[in-house]
C-alpha cells in the first residue's frame, strides 16, 4: 500500500535492519521528491530520530541516505524544520570526519541546507563553535570548508566573523597540514569578501610573526588575482593604482 503521510514512514525509519532501511530510503526519497505528498507526520520527533540513526551508521551507504533524506526534507519544510535542527546538528558534524569523501560531502550539503533555509547560518555556527577544537582532524579541516562554503553562498555578512577568526587563527598552528591550509584558505576567503580589516584586525590576533607573513603574502595573491568581492575593501592606495571601482 503506497504511503500516504510520512507517519507511514516511521516504522522502517526506526528499524535497526539494513535492508528495510535501503526500501524505505528509496521510496522516501521518491516520496519527498514529490511535492504534492503530505508532510503529515503523528510523530516527526521519532522520525528525525531515527533518520539520526542512519546519519550515525557505521554502514556508510546508510549514512548517506539519511543525509539525503534530511535535505530533502528540509527542502520541503524550510523553517519548519528548525526546532530540529539541534537534534541533527551533532550527527551531522560527526560525519565530517568520517573516512569516506562521499559521506563528508553529503554532511556538508546538510549543513547548508540546516542554516537555510531551515535556520540561519549564525544560528548553526553559533551550536557548532566548538567543533573547531575537535580531536578528528578531518572534523576541524571540515568545518573550514564549511565556513567558507557559508559565505560564499550566503555571503559574509550572514556571520558574525569577528567572532570566529579567532578560532581560525588557532588552527594555523594545527599539528595536521590539511588543517592548517584549509585554515590559511578561509582566512583568504573572507579576506576576499571583507577586504583590508581583515589584515589588520589579524595582527591583534596573536599569530607569529612568521604565520602573518604567511597570511599576509597569501592576501596579496588573492587582492592581485582579481579576484576580490565588490563587498571588499580594498585601501585608499590600491585604488588608486589600479583604479579599482567598488
Amino acid at each position: 500500500m503506497a504511503a500516504t503521510k510520512l507517519s507511514d514512514f516511521v516504522p522502517n525509519v526506526t528499524t535497526q535492519d539494513t535492508r528495510k532501511r535501503q526500501q524505505c530510503y528509496d521510496v522516501l526519497s521518491r516520496y519527498l521528491s514529490d511535492p504534492r505528498s503530505s508532510l503529515d507526520c503523528d510523530d516527526f520527533d521519532a522520525l528525525v530520530e531515527g533518520l539520526t540513526a542512519w546519519v550515525t551508521c557505521s554502514n556508510y551507504k546508510v549514512s548517506i541516505n539519511g543525509l539525503e533524506i534530511l535535505c530533502l526534507m528540509i527542502d520541503r519544510m524550510g523553517e519548519e524544520f528548525k526546532p530540529h535542527v539541534t537534534t541533527v546538528l551533532t550527527a551531522c558534524v560527526d560525519r565530517l570526519g568520517d573516512s569516506k569523501e562521499q559521506v563528508r560531502e553529503q554532511a556538508q550539503q546538510l549543513l547548508l541546507k540546516l542554516m537555510m533555509p531551515a535556520s540561519t547560518p549564525q544560528y548553526v555556527f553559533d551550536r557548532i563553535m566548538g567543533t573547531f577544537n575537535h580531536k578528528l582532524w578531518h572534523v576541524r579541516e571540515g568545518v573550514l570548508l564549511c565556513l567558507q562554503n557559508t559565505i560564499n553562498r550566503y555571503g559574509a555578512r550572514c556571520l558574525q566573523l569577528s567572532k570566529i577568526v579567532p578560532s581560525i587563527c588557532k588552527l594555523m598552528e594545527d599539528p595536521t597540514p590539511q588543517v592548517r591550509e584549509a585554515a590559511l584558505n578561509t582566512l583568504a576567503e573572507i579576506y576576499r569578501h571583507v577586504g583590508e580589516k581583515v589584515r589588520n584586525d589579524l595582527s591583534k590576533k596573536g599569530l607569529s610573526q612568521q604565520r602573518l607573513n604567511q597570511v599576509s603574502a597569501k592576501f596579496d595573491e588573492v587582492k592581485m588575482s582579481g579576484n576580490m568581492l565588490a563587498t571588499a575593501d580594498l585601501g585608499k592606495s590600491y585604488r588608486k593604482i589600479y583604479r579599482v571601482n567598488l
